[in-house]
């Protein structure tokens, strides 16, 4: 059951929400704002299948199996670049959203990559990246072996 927020809290988050709101009002990031796509991958013995083209088509997606806690990003960046990050805020746990070119925290305002380095504190620590291979028309996010 989700608690009342304090006053005190509220203002807190306040920057975070006035900035992804404004952001949103822009049209270069609109289809950022309107949340990403969430994938049911196929489930392998080392980890998981998107098609690729999925992931191409709207820069990033969220993969979602339901054994998992929390889901992956995958993220496809104009210059080629494959990344995949567990969408788990080292900080307190939340799950980072994106946000024009990066993931952000919706809980205390962390700001991430998308390869999952700290641009912006609470958090310390990067997010576990995870392996992606391409092999024809479908990506492998590897995770027998964790982070990438």
């Amino acid at each position: 059951m989700n608690e009342p927020i304090h006053r005190r809290e509220f203002v807190r988050r306040l920057p975070v929400l006035t900035a992804g709101l404004a952001a949103c009002a822009s049209t270069p990031v609109l289809t950022a704002c309107a949340g990403a796509a969430y994938l049911t991958p196929v489930s392998g013995l080392d980890g998981f299948s998107i098609p690729a083209e999925a992931v191409r088509e709207s820069g990033g997606v969220f993969i979602q199996n339901p054994d998992m806690r929390r889901p992956i990003y995958v993220h496809h960046s104009e210059s080629g670049e494959w990344t995949a990050v567990l969408a788990s805020c080292t900080h307190a746990g939340c799950q980072p959203e994106p946000l024009g070119n990066r993931l952000v925290c919706p809980c205390h305002g962390s700001e991430f990559s998308f390869a999952g380095e700290v641009l912006q504190g609470p958090a310390e620590r990067a997010l576990t990246r995870y392996r992606v291979v391409e092999e024809g028309r479908r990506l492998m996010i590897r995770i027998d072996g964790g982070a990438a």
